[in-house]
């Protein structure tokens, strides 16, 4: 095969999105389907990170639920909105079908991520 017939691949870009982990204080919310909890979504106290948390034993809902919230932190990334923004921008809306829904008035704070990914995985 010659140069000219191989492949020519390029670099493409994913969308941005806030950092997945952090060191500090989390501010959560419940995302619930109909009144199961399927996970919580969390945002950095301080910094540029955010993400959803799945309950274990929220088996496939959950797992789709955690693709649903990927994609609507990186429509909130690019809208330029803070983390803890983005956490409350979605809070008292209808449910989404794949989503869930975050009930108004619900945030909470912990000192630290790995204590919300503890409660999701002992639910």
């Amino acid at each position: 095969m010659s140069l000219k017939d191989q492949p020519r691949f390029r670099t493409v870009r994913s969308p941005e999105s806030y950092e997945r982990t952090t060191s500090g204080a989390v501010r959560y919310v419940p995302v619930l389907m109909g009144e199961a909890v399927v996970g919580y979504l969390w945002a950095a106290v301080a910094g540029d990170a955010a993400g959803f948390v799945r309950r274990e034993s929220g088996g496939d809902v959950a797992a789709n639920a955690a693709v649903a919230w990927v994609r609507r932190l990186r429509w909130a990334k690019a809208g330029g909105l803070t983390p803890v923004r983005a956490l409350r921008h979605w809070a008292g809306q209808d449910e989404d079908e794949r989503a869930g829904r975050v009930p108004a008035d619900a945030e909470s704070e912990l000192p630290a991520l790995r204590e919300l990914q503890d409660l999701a995985a002992a639910e």
